[in-house]
């Protein structure tokens, strides 16, 4: 059985990692971790924590997690025929790369996104062009250089590393980010809707650029009491978005700063329609975030924003309905032509036959299959007893 290291200070209950780890035992190979939390103690990775303080404490946590796991490598390498460097492992190549090189190690680097196209294309925390932007590049580039093959969430954030860091094809491979189907499963019965219960749509994720959550408010104030909306989630422009809601009198949202992962499944057991993400940006365009895979796993109806990388996962009016980025009136359009509960189940049966067909698990470990056989040292030949 071939031995599997991944290694780092990787975000270890993130998606992208967790469900990586699943794929590669689901396929059959022997995964072992040599890990130190440090992401994890940072939920929120903008505002505060870019400060100058801040970013200093955060450092000298690495420093001590990276002394630590330079120690115990050793005694971690022995038998292992692959290393795997997760999310968030920018700096983590940068670290461990040179010396995995040096000792004959092949390294996949899961990176999910670049620096560059969180901090300063989507974001827009760093101005493009700055010192700072064009040090985050370098880091990017470097990181993604030292790996022997790197996978990515679609096909679209693979073009994106091949343009913009001169990644060649051929180390690309694609591992669409899924669902944990134990947690995210169609349930036996969705909580039927009452006679005359207005729309339950639900948004949960983060508050960046990249989600727009302000045109899911503005559509909610165009729907007023046709729709009543669940709005999970809390960052960088949460107060804008409430701020928003206020101005606009939107008294059909329901705002709640955040609930557990394990809840996730029975919030959306308990809504109508799950929303995904609808910013203008060029990182929106490229990706299927988790929380469509989410919905799609569970057989939930879905309207998110229309782009080259959602048209590999979904069909627009067939398994969800796709509106046009940051299109508040769009938004709002599509959810009226959702009152039918008949309707809302044929996408969701069809979101979850696309979900089994490209992201379901069975179909992750043979993806990973093929690119651990490519990359993993030889196995010893086998020496036999010369014919007498």
């Amino acid at each position: 059985m071939r031995q599997i290291l991944y290694l780092g200070t990787y975000e270890r209950d993130y998606p992208r990692n967790a469900l990586t780890i699943k794929g590669l035992r689901h396929a059959g190979y022997d995964v072992r971790e040599l890990h130190m939390p440090v992401w994890e103690r940072q939920p929120d990775k903008t505002g505060r924590f870019l400060r100058p303080a801040a970013l200093l404490r955060f450092a000298a946590r690495m420093a001590r997690a990276y002394l630590t796991l330079l120690a115990r490598l050793p005694n971690a390498l022995r038998g292992v025929d692959l290393v795997v460097i997760g999310y968030i492992g920018q700096a983590d190549m940068l670290v461990f790369g040179p010396l995995l090189r040096l000792l004959h190690r092949p390294i996949l680097f899961n990176p999910l996104v670049t620096l560059t196209d969180t901090l300063v294309e989507d974001r827009a925390l760093l101005r493009p062009g700055s010192l700072a932007a064009r040090l985050v590049a370098l880091i990017d580039r470097l990181a993604l250089a030292l790996a022997d093959a790197v996978l990515v969430d679609t096909p679209e954030n693979g073009a994106f590393l091949i343009a913009r860091f001169g990644v060649p094809a051929e180390r690309l491979h694609w591992l669409p980010v899924g669902a944990d189907e134990d947690l995210f499963r169609p349930l036996a019965q969705h909580r039927p809707p009452e006679p005359g219960q207005r729309l339950r749509v639900l948004f949960y994720g983060k508050m960046t650029p990249l989600h727009d959550a302000e045109s899911i408010v503005i559509a909610a104030a165009h729907l007023g009491r046709c729709a009543e909306f669940t709005v999970i989630g809390q960052g960088q422009t949460g107060a804008a978005v409430r701020g928003i809601a206020r101005i606009l009198e939107a008294d059909n949202i329901r705002f709640v700063d955040w609930v557990p992962f394990e809840r996730l499944p029975q919030e959306i057991g308990q809504t109508d329609v799950v929303l995904g993400i609808f910013g203008d940006g060029g990182k929106a365009a490229r990706v299927v975030p988790n929380k469509v895979y989410q919905a799609m796993a569970m057989g939930a109806a879905i309207v998110t924003r229309d782009g080259p990388a959602i048209r590999q996962v979904l069909d627009d009016g067939y398994s969800a309905l796709l509106v046009p980025p940051d299109d508040s009136i769009a938004l709002a359009h599509a959810l009226r032509q959702l009152s039918a509960p008949v309707r809302r189940a044929e996408l969701g049966a069809a979101a979850r036959e696309a979900f089994l067909a490209i992201a379901g698990l069975d179909v992750q470990a043979a993806r990973l299959t093929l690119v651990v056989e490519a990359l993993a040292r030889p196995a010893p030949l086998a020496v036999t007893e010369p014919a007498k």
